[in-house]
């Protein structure tokens, strides 16, 4: 839990930073790390202070106090889900410490009413908020390769753009409202847990039929399903190696939640990903919930035709 916090005159912080990042797992560290070495003077802070002493070495200072985080005009932070959001940033108090006129940079996926609600408590707090959810994983990250999706005010994405383009291949601005960068990333999860049951349901009837698995996979990707989902996930389940994970079924139902509500909102069903919650749901009460998510494909290769409800 994040103790609400005393406002800290931005005077009164000893560090001089260009963006600070909240939430340092394994995003967070490998964009911290990217803008460090684009040469931008970085801050950290994370409630797990362990996780920022590898940083500490790489060059970012470290924040002791929640309240830090706006020493720096523009804050980046990589939070799992909107209770996170809601405990970092609402609750806390922690935007009474932001100068007026800092940025808040939200890269995680959250639902986009949280996102709707943020742009407005944070325009009351006189803070920018900009909405930049990403695809890929860590390993992407890492590399610098990340595709951001971006929305907000104009003057403000184009303000953090360059922090932006320092930890991605491309950024996509998508509008002005930042709910519709996560509409998009919603909708993109979708797309991306689809891809991997219908890559497991292929892998499993070629197996079935006494096909290899690794040959099926490079056919595919080679022909029908070219790209780098189904290239990166077929590959994992042909080699059934979902440990460590890039991506866990439990976030995963999560985002394909967020999905379903957003379209519900809006009068629309979605039976596709219905389908996806639920058997991502059996994936975890299955003993796969830390695995990663291309473990739906050991669920699929051991569902009998009566599993199934045919």
């Amino acid at each position: 839990m994040v103790e609400p916090v005393q406002a800290v005159p931005i005077w009164k912080v000893d560090v001089m930073t260009d963006v600070t990042v909240v939430g340092t797992g394994g995003m967070g560290a490998a964009i911290a790390r990217n803008l460090v070495r684009a040469g931008y003077r970085v801050a950290a802070w994370n409630r797990d202070r362990a996780r920022l002493a590898p940083l500490v070495d790489a060059g970012v200072v470290r924040l002791e106090q929640p309240g830090e985080v706006f020493s720096s005009p523009v804050v980046f932070s990589v939070l799992a889900d909107d209770a996170a959001v809601r405990e970092v940033f609402f609750d806390s108090g922690v935007l009474d410490a932001a100068p007026s006129g800092a940025v808040h940079v939200n890269l995680a996926t959250i639902s986009p009413a949280l996102a709707e609600e943020a742009a407005a408590i944070h325009a009351g707090k006189g803070v920018g908020y900009v909405a930049a959810p990403m695809f890929g994983g860590v390993p992407v990250a890492v590399a610098g390769k990340l595709n951001v999706v971006s929305a907000g005010a104009p003057e403000l994405v184009e303000r953090v753009r360059p922090l932006l383009e320092a930890v991605s291949a491309r950024v996509w601005t998508v509008g002005d409202s930042p709910q519709q960068a996560n509409v998009v990333k919603v909708a993109g999860q979708v797309l991306i847990a689809s891809a991997i049951q219908s890559m497991a349901e292929a892998v499993a009837i070629g197996e079935r039929g006494d096909v290899d698995a690794k040959t099926l996979v490079e056919l595919f990707t080679s022909t029908i399903t070219p790209g780098p989902v189904y290239t990166n996930y077929g590959g994992l389940i042909a080699r059934q190696a979902y440990s460590p994970a890039g991506f866990t079924p439990v976030l995963g139902r999560k985002d394909v939640d967020l999905a379903r509500s957003q379209a519900a909102s809006t009068g629309l069903g979605l039976p596709v990903a219905d389908l996806l919650s639920a058997l991502l749901t059996d994936a975890i009460e299955a003993g796969h919930g830390q695995d990663d998510w291309a473990s739906l494909a050991d669920m699929q290769r051991h569902r009998d035709l009566d599993e199934a409800g045919q």
